[in-house]
């Protein structure tokens, strides 16, 4: 116990001195950081209150930023933030020195109250769905939006993007063709599927960019950013700098833990799985929670930011605002950590508290909620610094959003589409034309909570004759680009699992496709030599359309400059680096991999193989719903059908393979495709098949 106590003391003493450097490092940084342009109307107390407050690590990373670009020499962004939450953008610009004119859309009571409170200079335009052109008279130059997330995140019901609530996003699509802003910023969860990604990247027409924030700040948050904002060069090396552990954002203890968990809206720590890291109290061997204070200063905001004081009330007199007790606590309330009353004092209305009386007038679910929706403020200020740079701004271009965006007319599907499947050896370079599609999220059944089996209905491409020259395997081609021509008989997929991505890079010769690798894709080379391929990355190519008819191959015009990708340590992660590669025979590619970025500009994830589609045992899929009812045959059957794109099935081996590796196999109209299936539908002795074989898998999109 001797020892213990010692321990604590040493840990006591190195926080002690971690934070005198942090105070030194502090005062350097207010004195050395560039100020904001005159015309830039910030408060005195603002100013006071944010350098006084500003986290410990925001300074050098951030500082070198400013540094590299030049001072500021242009006019106000005027920047318009949907679902703006408690205004990351707002901190991040801020953060970053750039003179912006904001206009915020949100609806929340409490965290439009945060906004009032802590950002007056931001003009207010309601809700997103009652947005229209006049609503912001000034040419908007940025556009940012986080929209729910509840429909996508593997922690919801997976309704998918036209979900309830996520599919919010079509109204940022709106505004986006409504404004046609310079730049746009749209962040959302990670844990996605791969269709409601691709869904987004299709409307807004790039691949988005993954980022944890665990690399940046003391939480660990992965989310996809889809932004025409170049990409930085380059991440900050901070993420084991003690400036951005726990450690750097307590105002008092010690924490157990060099970064905490994901912040969400419901992770409480009063009671929750999600909690958060535990922090041992100074002088006692007592454990806590983290505090607001400290979250609020994780997450990059000053301190008390989500702190204000209100007038239930004078609130509840507006008809606005109702039922207000919900947000806050009650006049009576004790507040035992700090043992004083909250809400004494006087009617006042929103207000930041003085530095003397921290209460806490809000209740603290609702002050962790607004955390919990909110933005890292570090993470947005890295990936809009690009701005900082003239250079930068002057090649900015208006966003044109040409597709409907109206959600009941857009879908990650539709027919005419031509989509890439896996073949037998997991490579994406069989081709479909998609005639029909429904069940699943294209036709909803009468219970919310269910969808209808997935039917996709389709015609294959076939290689024509000419292209076929030199490949051992007809069916498995090693190559994946050349003239294809429709194949008669209708097949029928019931799982996105065989699906990979959809073709862009296509042209229509007459009653052919001609498939080819387009720019800003990722596609593998072939060495027949060897026998191997390797990646790269397509920067510019071009082909004769004059030329394809004639159907020859070598004759297309085909011309390729592309940028050699090598593997890193990091799993399925490529840097782009800089040897060009110069093509003319487009024979050597082989495949396109679907990937987003990762970081930073030159780094990218690759989708390599039907494995990122997830495989699991069906009986995890059961126990979940156990305690709700019996395992029958129909039970059993409904299970499967709430994976969504879950289906019973050995993959790629065994029963699903029938004559001609599995196409042309059956006399019907419909012929079950190639891809991990037993039927065109999960009959009752598949299902009994699996209660006898428990080896008997599910493959579903859900993430980890």
């Amino acid at each position: 116990m001797e020892n213990l106590f010692k321990k604590i003391q040493e840990l006591q003493d190195e926080a002690c001195r971690l934070k005198e450097e942090e105070k030194e490092r502090q005062k350097g940084y207010s004195a050395s950081s560039p100020q904001p342009s005159s015309t830039w109307n910030l408060t005195t107390d603002r100013q006071q209150h944010s350098s006084r407050t500003l986290p410990p690590w925001d300074g050098e990373w951030l500082r070198a930023f400013r540094k590299d670009a030049g001072p500021w020499n242009g006019e106000k962004l005027v920047v318009l933030s949907l679902f703006d939450g408690i205004g990351g953008i707002w901190a991040a610009l801020t953060r970053l020195g750039i003179p912006f004119t904001g206009y915020s859309s949100e609806v929340s009571i409490p965290a439009l109250e945060v906004l009032k409170a802590k950002y007056p200079e931001v003009h207010h335009v309601g809700d997103v769905r009652k947005v229209e052109r006049m609503t912001v008279t000034e040419k908007v130059d940025l556009v940012v939006g986080g929209f729910p997330c509840q429909d996508l995140s593997c922690m919801g019901k997976r309704e998918g993007l036209h979900g309830q609530r996520s599919k919010l996003f079509f109204d940022l699509l709106h505004v986006l063709k409504i404004f046609n802003p310079s730049w746009f910023l749209v962040e959302n969860v990670a844990s996605m599927t791969w269709m409601d990604r691709d869904e987004i990247s299709k409307y807004l027409k790039l691949q988005p960019i993954e980022l944890d924030s665990i690399e940046l700040a003391p939480s660990k948050r992965r989310r996809l950013y889809w932004t025409n904002i170049p990409h930085p060069a380059r991440l900050p090396r901070v993420k084991n700098h003690p400036s951005t552990f726990v450690q750097s954002c307590l105002l008092d203890g010690i924490a157990l833990e060099e970064k905490t968990g994901i912040i969400l809206s419901n992770n409480s720590y009063k009671s929750n799985s999600c909690q958060m890291e535990l922090v041992l109290e100074n002088g006692t061997s007592e454990l806590r929670y983290l505090s607001h204070v400290e979250l609020e200063r994780i997450m990059g905001y000053p301190s008390n930011h989500t702190s204000l004081c209100i007038d239930e009330a004078e609130n509840n007199s507006n008809p606005m605002i109702s039922n207000v007790s919900r947000y806050v606590q009650t006049s009576n309330t004790y507040h035992k950590k700090r043992g004083k009353i909250c809400g004494v004092g006087g009617p006042t209305r929103f207000c930041t508290p003085p530095a003397s009386t921290l209460g806490e007038p809000l209740k603290d679910s609702v002050r962790w909620a607004l955390l919990g929706n909110t933005f890292t403020v570090p993470v947005i200020a890295y990936l809009v610094s690009p701005l900082l740079k003239s250079s930068v701004r002057v090649l900015a271009q208006p966003v044109t959003i040409s597709d409907p965006v109206k959600e009941s007319e857009c879908s990650v599907m539709d027919p005419d589409d031509v989509w890439a499947l896996y073949n037998e050896h997991e490579r994406p370079n069989w081709y479909a034309l998609i005639l029909r599609r429904s069940g699943d999220r294209f036709s909803r059944c009468g219970r919310p909570d269910k969808k209808n089996p997935l039917r996709i209905e389709m015609q294959y491409l076939e290689i024509t004759q000419p292209y076929l020259e030199g490949e051992e395997d007809s069916w498995n081609m090693l190559r994946g680009t050349g003239l294809f021509e429709l194949r008669q008989q209708i097949d029928c997929q019931i799982s996105w699992v065989t699906f990979s991505h959809r073709v862009t890079s296509v042209v229509k010769v007459q009653d052919k496709f001609f498939i080819y690798p387009g720019q800003d894709e990722v596609w593998a080379v072939c060495s027949r030599k060897a026998w191997s391929n390797f990646f790269v990355y397509v920067v510019e190519s071009s082909i004769d359309i004059s030329r394809l008819q004639s159907g020859r191959p070598g004759n297309e015009g085909f011309n390729a400059r592309c940028h050699l990708l090598i593997k890193t340590t990091e799993h399925e992660t490529y840097r782009k680096t800089d040897t060009t590669l110069e093509f003319t025979d487009i024979s050597l590619f082989c495949f396109r991999a679907p990937y987003v970025f990762k970081q930073q500009a030159n780094m990218l994830r690759l989708e390599v193989g039907a494995k990122g589609r997830k495989v699991r045992n069906i009986e995890s899929g059961i126990r979940r719903s156990k305690r709700k009812r019996k395992d029958t045959p129909e039970a059993l059957r409904d299970d499967v059908n709430e994976e969504g794109e879950g289906y019973i099935a050995n993959v790629f081996q065994g029963t699903d393979r029938v004559e001609q590796k599995g196409r042309a196999a059956t006399t019907d109209i419909y012929d079950v495709g190639y891809g991990p299936q037993i039927n065109a539908s999960i009959d009752e002795e598949s299902t009994q098949q699996h209660l006898a074989d428990p080896e008997t898998i599910i493959i579903s999109d859900d993430d980890d």
